[in-house]
């Protein structure tokens, strides 16, 4: 997966997805399905993009009842921006992260949450990937979505383990950020070099037209 200046991919994300949730009208949606689906490609990930796409036409072209249109878009936006944050900061490491925040002058108190949170979620699902294995192995359920046609089973054999192991997860990681020097009082010298590409300032070209159109159509709406 590509990995952009978290500088350019935070930015960009937050203009982008708060012109699709907040002013949300269907030329914005359109553009945004465009984005999301030409994010997918370069990950690629055609199969993503194309159902983006296909969900798009149907909300565009469907004659869908006035609760199942609103209930669909409202889901549909909040996937769009799903997949957008996994695509752009998806390929985020600890490193670039860290350069990222120090160049932003973000207090350290945030800054070891932030780091965490980056090493945190890769391992939560590398662990229910694990769960998830062992009780297919078990022979418990036949595979990994047969755990929703078996809630009670799921919650005892997944997700309460899943939750434990998570918390020591979320420890051990703290301590490791703590022992790195990530609370010192001192000012750490990075060690990834941030550097804006092509690839960031077409990101961040595609931001500014984004939030362009979603004040206009803010005002003219």
């Amino acid at each position: 997966m590509r990995a952009f200046d978290p500088r350019a991919a935070l930015v960009a994300l937050v203009i982008i997805n708060v012109s699709l949730l907040a002013v949300g009208t269907e030329p914005l949606e359109m553009v945004g399905a465009v984005i999301v689906a030409v994010a997918l490609l370069s990950a690629r990930r055609p199969v993503l993009a194309a159902i983006v796409l296909a969900l798009e036409a149907v909300l565009v072209y469907a004659a869908l009842p006035a609760l199942v249109a609103f209930a669909f878009t409202f889901t549909y936006r909040f996937l769009l921006v799903g997949l957008l944050s996994w695509v752009l900061l998806g390929g985020i490491t600890t490193g670039s992260l860290l350069s990222a925040l120090g160049w932003a002058r973000v207090p350290r108190v945030l800054v070891v949450p932030a780091v965490v949170a980056v090493r945190f979620l890769p391992v939560v699902v590398d662990d229910a990937r694990t769960i998830r294995d062992n009780l297919v192995l078990r022979g418990i359920v036949s595979s990994g979505p047969a755990l929703f046609l078996h809630p009670v089973t799921a919650v005892r054999r997944a997700v309460l383990p899943l939750v434990a192991s998570s918390v020591r997860t979320g420890d051990e990681l703290s301590a490791s950020a703590l022992l790195r020097g990530l609370g010192s009082t001192r000012t750490p010298t990075p060690v990834v070099l941030l550097r804006l590409r092509w690839a960031d300032a077409l990101l961040l070209l595609i931001a500014v037209a984004v939030g362009a159109l979603a004040v206009q159509q803010s005002i003219g709406g």
